[in-house]
């Protein structure tokens, strides 16, 4: 996954996930792609959360084309971490 023309991390696995990263929180450009074949297979802006939120970029495969047809795809999802406010504080006894 690259930012720009930053490669942030490489050669994921699937379903175990990537180091943490450090991105600004502006309006970014995320580009997925393939480890084997260098292509492109997804991208997506989006505006990341202010420390100390962390977001997840989460790649979603074969997608429905829906109603309206079309091919299936590859689609790119970004999903704020603990969107309730940060850091878990349980109240002792529950």
């Amino acid at each position: 996954m690259s930012l720009g023309a930053k490669e942030l991390v490489k050669n994921v696995a699937f379903s175990l996930g990537s180091p943490w990263v450090d991105v600004p929180a502006a309006s970014a450009s995320f580009t997925f792609t393939d480890s084997l074949t260098a292509k492109e297979i997804a991208a997506l802006t989006h505006t990341p959360p202010a420390a100390p939120l962390g977001f997840t970029n989460f790649l979603l495969g074969m997608q429905s084309p829906g109603a309206a047809g079309g091919a299936y795809e590859i689609r790119a999802l970004a999903l704020t971490d603990a969107p309730e406010g940060g850091v878990c504080k349980p109240t002792a006894g529950l």
